[in-house]
């Protein structure tokens, strides 16, 4: 793990110590989001209001809790707010809001594995990573892929195969944590 990130610094106006926290935090928390939205870019809109939000309140924020754990609080409050608001539907929040509590340690606690993956996924040769992010990001099935793809399924399957013997290995993690990451994007 970096550095701690000094809040009394973001507090006090400090801008380098402030785009830390961003860079260290903003993969993680999207993929957090994710569980909740099923959207992409609505994810990156919320972790990126979520941070102009404490930017321009940092002053008046008194975290009590560890920073993680006020980041991962806001990002899921803030998840529900807008589902509730513009009734997104892709996952209900009962649903979701089980699935996080069981595995919100695995993301938090690997922050550092979470952001190396996002880091190998953008390394994967462009055909296999947009296999790879058909699958797990959009879920859809091998069948599908091929098809948008104009690849045979067997082309998918060794794709998706080698995908996750790469990260694995890289990850130094099981196949069931792997997953459970990827999910977590």
């Amino acid at each position: 793990m970096p550095e701690l990130i000094d809040w009394r610094k973001i507090k006090n106006g400090n801008k380098t110590e402030f785009d830390r926290m961003f860079d260290y935090y903003y993969h993680p928390l999207c993929s957090f989001a994710y569980t909740y939205l099923k959207n992409t870019q609505i994810v990156e809109d919320v972790v990126i209001e979520l941070f102009s939000s404490i930017w321009e309140t940092r002053g008046a924020l008194n975290i009590k809790s560890s920073l993680k754990n006020y980041l991962l609080t806001l990002t899921k409050n803030h998840s529900i707010d807008l589902i509730r608001k513009n009734k997104i539907h892709h996952v209900g929040i009962e649903h979701a809001t089980g699935l996080i509590s069981e595995e919100e340690d695995v993301l938090f606690d690997d922050v550092d594995i979470v952001n190396k993956l996002h880091d190998l996924i953008n390394k994967l040769p462009d055909q296999r990573r947009k296999i790879l992010k058909l699958a797990v990001y959009e879920g859809k099935s091998y069948a599908q892929i091929a098809e948008e793809l104009d690849i045979s399924i067997n082309t998918v399957k060794t794709q998706m195969s080698r995908a996750y013997k790469y990260l694995k290995e890289k990850l130094n993690v099981s196949e069931n944590r792997l997953v459970v990451m990827l999910f977590l994007m």
